[in-house]
């Protein structure tokens, strides 16, 4: 049984009985011939009878759900394609001598079988409903009574990239209130319950390793990561053009849809509730969200946390991490597709700056200029300030990380949960960075986005201010 399954089997076998007539021919003695035949005999009984095999899953699989949950005609064919591709080409990766292996998150440890699962996963818009329309059936609960509304208390966290949006994720993610997408959900994001439930028993692990942008920050499997605008680029409106990104405000339609998925994401049916246990609440981390700060503010009960980091040294990080992915990117093209699949524009081949800022920048600068990220940054943060109607919360990372346990307390006590704060301060670190001289911007920039900066610090909307002593600009 052992040689049945095994990965070169197949194909050893198929070329056995593909090669008999000059095997036949060759063999010398009418003995040998006979063992010949004998042998291949064995060999096309056992391919048909695990042909019959897999068919007969194959169709269980297909045909079972498709009749219990009584689809339309068009769900159906879509099922049927969909679930027979992605059951054969899981079949294929776990029987793959590499998926035993330790695996390491960088773009260039992809497979090309695995490539192509994300392609199918997070590139055609159809597979992309129909994945989440099967999430829906499998994992949504039929009711959800108030006390278990993901709605109430969901924590959107965002800024401009390399802000410390990351780092605030990653401490929140530690409250055991919250529950967000992590990077085993990859890459079927819109259907993280089901895709678990494939895989179970086959996990990938491994050790945790240094993201792709070599900043320090370690992620495993089960790190969490800003994958949620997958499903925005799914259900919502977005206007790419070469030189912006924007959207539309989500529609009635779609926040119904992203209640669904912000429920699948924290408390799905099949994870029930012990008696007595709070329903998590829906935790992401999405720098798009900058464009959908109208939508999300509305909802009272939920909470928008919008990072922002010292001018200077977030220009210098965004410029210098524009250069790391430009150089990847012309390596692999397959990393520019694959953050291309989770609307990651903040840099590289394929950066596109928010629309909002796009007009107020200066369009002699170039991403490859030191000046245009800080351009972008005052951009960014000025249109922030202009938004004085909105119910969002601002957080200092440079105060955040100087004085974590204070700060700690500050968002808790706004988050209303409670946690170990000496133990997440701890992953608050101060960034290592050398220090970015002023002298580097064009003096004009400089002086426009520190004094945007000191708005921003002055502002009634920071969120540790009521909390902290006073900070220097």
């Amino acid at each position: 049984m052992r040689r049945v399954v095994a990965w070169r089997w197949p194909s050893a076998g198929l070329q056995e009985i593909l090669t008999l007539p000059r095997a036949f021919e060759q063999a010398k003695g009418d003995d040998a011939r006979q063992a010949l035949l004998l042998r291949t005999g064995r060999i096309t009984l056992i391919y048909s009878l695990f042909g019959l095999a897999l068919f007969t899953g194959l169709a269980a699989l297909v045909y079972l759900p498709s009749w219990t949950l009584d689809w339309s005609v068009n769900q159906n064919a879509a099922y049927l394609v969909m679930v027979s591709v992605v059951a054969a080409l899981w079949w294929l990766l776990r029987r793959a001598p590499s998926a035993k292996k330790e695996v390491k998150r960088t773009y260039g440890n992809y497979s090309p079988l695995q490539r192509w699962l994300h392609w199918l996963a997070l590139e055609p818009a159809v597979v992309r409903h129909l994945a989440f329309d099967l999430e829906r059936q499998f994992a949504l609960p039929k009711q959800r009574s108030q006390d278990l509304d993901p709605s109430d208390g969901a924590v959107y966290v965002c800024g401009l990239a390399r802000s410390g949006t990351t780092i605030l994720l990653r401490v929140l993610d530690q409250v055991a209130a919250f529950k967000s997408l992590s990077y085993r959900d990859m890459p079927f994001v819109l259907a993280p319950n089901l895709w678990r439930r494939i895989v179970l028993g086959n996990a990938t692990h491994a050790a945790a390793t240094e993201r792709a942008h070599g900043d320090g920050i370690l992620v495993d499997f089960d790190s969490p990561e800003a994958f949620e605008e997958v499903f925005w680029r799914t259900f919502g409106i977005q206007r790419l053009s070469k030189d912006s990104i924007d959207v539309e405000q989500p529609s009635p339609e779609a926040m119904a849809n992203f209640a669904d998925y912000r429920a699948l994401v924290a408390n799905p049916k099949l994870g029930s509730l012990p008696r007595g246990c709070d329903a998590k609440r829906y935790l992401s981390k999405n720098n798009n969200n900058l464009l959908r700060l109208d939508a999300l503010s509305a909802d009272p009960t939920a909470t928008v946390l919008l990072v922002y980091r010292d001018p200077l040294a977030t220009a210098r990080s965004l410029h210098r991490q524009h250069l790391r992915y430009c150089a990847l990117q012309k390596q692999d093209t397959f990393a520019q597709r694959y953050m291309g699949w989770l609307g990651h524009y903040e840099f590289g081949l394929d950066h596109r700056p928010f629309a909002f800022a796009s007009y107020r920048m200066d369009k002699s600068y170039t991403p490859t200029d030191l000046n245009y990220w800080l351009d972008y940054w005052n951009a960014v943060y000025s249109h922030v300030l202009s938004q004085s109607y909105l119910r969002v919360h601002l957080v200092n990372h440079t105060v955040l990380c100087a004085q974590p346990t204070a700060s700690l307390e500050a968002l808790f006590h706004v988050l209303g949960v409670t946690a170990d704060i000496g133990g997440l301060a701890t992953l608050l670190v101060t960034s290592k960075n050398a220090l970015v001289q002023p002298d580097e911007f064009a003096p004009e920039l400089v002086q426009k986005a520190l004094s945007t900066h000191r708005s921003l610090q002055a502002s009634n909307k920071n969120l540790l201010a009521t909390f902290l002593l006073p900070q220097s600009p």
